[in-house]
């Protein structure tokens, strides 16, 4: 398991379930809950809600997405790592793509060549480290840079099936740099989950998975953790 590291020198005080607080500014494997993960990710929008009817879940793109891979390629931990891919958007929330890219922009032209690309490494650094520490937690372990860049394209190409799934042709897909990827097969059409359902989801995925023996080590786990730190 790699060192635990700093993102900043002093406490970034975020509210757990319970009303505790966890520090955003130390990614920890031993924070990490899978059935808080779960609930949250059932209540965070891809595309900032912007579809039509009920939000589009992260744990419902998570889920949909790993059962594909699963079914395409028969690999187990392939598929476990896309299903916490964005696990970490229980701590840190989802920045829809465009937002992110406008703020990289700004600051690129505030503060001078290279601001924006600076902006864009720290925040992948974050998200990057609390990643980490969900697999880390599930005993996955850090995918290889080949493993992590067939999980970039799965996600690719989970993308594209989304945006023509949800925003049909008049969303212009082939604009935006996903387009040039077939979408990936998924089991079924994709049509928003309600929270609960993609919630329930995706522990279920997590048993499949990971093991629901894991899962509920890890909850152990991480209400020592709570307990030694409250």
């Amino acid at each position: 398991m790699n060192a635990l590291v700093r993102l900043a020198p002093a406490p970034v005080w975020s509210f757990r379930p319970d009303g505790t607080v966890r520090d955003l500014a130390a990614p920890d494997p031993a924070e990490i809950d899978f059935f808080a993960m779960a609930n949250a990710l059932s209540k965070i929008a891809r595309f900032n809600g912007s579809n039509p009817g009920i939000a589009y879940s992260v744990a419902q793109h998570s889920v949909m997405g790993a059962d594909a891979i699963f079914n395409e390629t028969g690999d187990t931990w392939l598929a476990a790592w896309f299903l916490l891919h964005d696990g970490e958007e229980y701590l840190l929330g989802d920045k829809v793509t465009p937002a992110q890219r406008l703020l990289e922009e700004h600051a690129e032209q505030s503060g001078g060549h290279g601001s924006g690309s600076g902006v864009r490494w720290h925040w992948r650094w974050i998200k990057t480290k609390w990643r980490e520490a969900g697999w880390q937690a599930a005993a996955l372990g850090i995918p290889s840079a080949h493993q992590q860049g067939a999980i970039d394209d799965y996600d690719r190409r989970m993308c594209n099936a989304e945006m023509l799934a949800l925003f049909g042709p008049s969303a212009r897909a082939q604009q935006l740099l996903v387009a040039n990827r077939e979408p990936l097969k998924l089991k079924g059409a994709i049509r928003p989950w309600a929270a609960m359902k993609a919630e329930e989801r995706f522990i279920d995925a997590a048993f499949r998975f990971i093991g629901e023996d894991r899962l509920h080590e890890q909850r152990a786990i991480h209400a020592a953790h709570v307990a030694l730190n409250s």
